[in-house]
């Protein structure tokens, strides 16, 4: 019976350890294992711990490779359908975000959209924008931090400032000197044309998307505003998640007036802050969602006069 019980702990573990499918029963292989959750873990000098408890099979120590990983700054991948473990490295965490000599070449948003890019293994949500100072080049930016994500050092690249937002971008050209293989797009198979990046929970993705779908068209008075996602971003506060959106807005035009400048339609894009709550008044689990504030990038790049 111990025999056993060890034998489930360890199958247990490891599943959890990269979420890995169900095996068929001939590639199994039952092993004697022994937990030991009085061994201790020191990385670089500082204590850490596991999820679980390390595992010694044949004098050899196992520990969850979610959990390694996860400290040494990798990213992990498991592929059900080729059985595939995929480890990437990435960044080391001590690398400067933003050198104080570096020059930035200043852009502009001008058509930003999201998208997901496979890339060694591994699936990445990406926000790029063209520059609307230069649409001649017509050469997409890649939001560095995204990039980051990826495992790419940016170090050493020409980078980009936008604008509007203040966000680092670097254009494909450059990144091509640090891919080790193109990244192939990714279609989404729901029909959005937006990412909801760094959001597992299905119920709170749901959530997002209809309040998505019930924003494209308010009207307020007279005033009609249409809304096209772009992206959102989940912020580290729990349950509040930034908004990219781009916002028409159609003005009502008074009788016997002059008309108004661009036929009185109004176009900007727009940082949105949303929160989830959860709906008490529902048996089931589900949430509401507010946007508790929202900016004008425009008007906000004129006070700080960024050019």
């Amino acid at each position: 019976m111990k025999r056993m019980k060890r034998v489930a702990v360890l199958a247990a573990i490891i599943s959890g350890a990269f979420a890995a499918g169900v095996y068929a029963e001939d590639v199994l292989q039952r092993v004697d294992a022994y937990l030991r959750p009085d061994f201790n873990l020191v990385l670089d000098g500082e204590p850490v711990k596991l999820s679980e408890s390390p595992l010694v099979y044949k004098d050899k120590s196992y520990l969850p490779l979610a959990d390694l990983t996860r400290l040494l700054g990798a990213n992990l991948l498991w592929r059900e359908d080729t059985k595939t473990i995929y480890i990437n490295s990435r960044i080391n965490p001590e690398q400067k975000t933003e050198d104080s000599n570096q020059e930035y070449e200043s852009i502009e948003l001008s058509d930003p959209y999201s998208i997901t890019l496979k890339y060694l293994g591994a699936e990445y949500p990406m926000l790029l924008t063209y520059n609307k100072k230069n649409m001649s080049a017509y050469v997409p930016y890649y939001r560095e931090a995204d990039v980051k994500r990826m495992g790419i050092d940016t170090s050493g690249l020409k980078k980009a400032r936008e604008r509007l937002t203040g966000v680092v971008y670097i254009n494909e050209q450059e990144l091509k000197k640090r891919w080790r293989k193109n990244p192939e797009q990714v279609y989404a198979t729901n029909g959005d044309n937006y990412i909801i990046n760094g959001e597992v929970s299905p119920k709170k993705i749901d959530a997002l998307r209809t309040y998505i779908k019930n924003s494209q068209m308010l009207k307020y008075g007279e005033m009609v505003f249409y809304q096209k996602a772009v992206i959102i971003d989940k912020r580290e506060e729990e349950d509040e998640y930034d908004y990219l959106y781009h916002e028409t807005v159609q003005l009502p035009i008074a009788p016997n007036s002059p008309p108004p400048p661009n036929g009185g339609v109004v176009k900007r894009y727009m940082l949105g802050r949303v929160k989830l709550t959860k709906n008490n008044a529902s048996s089931e689990l589900s949430y509401i969602v507010n946007m508790v504030d929202r900016i004008d990038l425009q008007e906000e790049a004129n006070k700080r006069g960024t050019r």
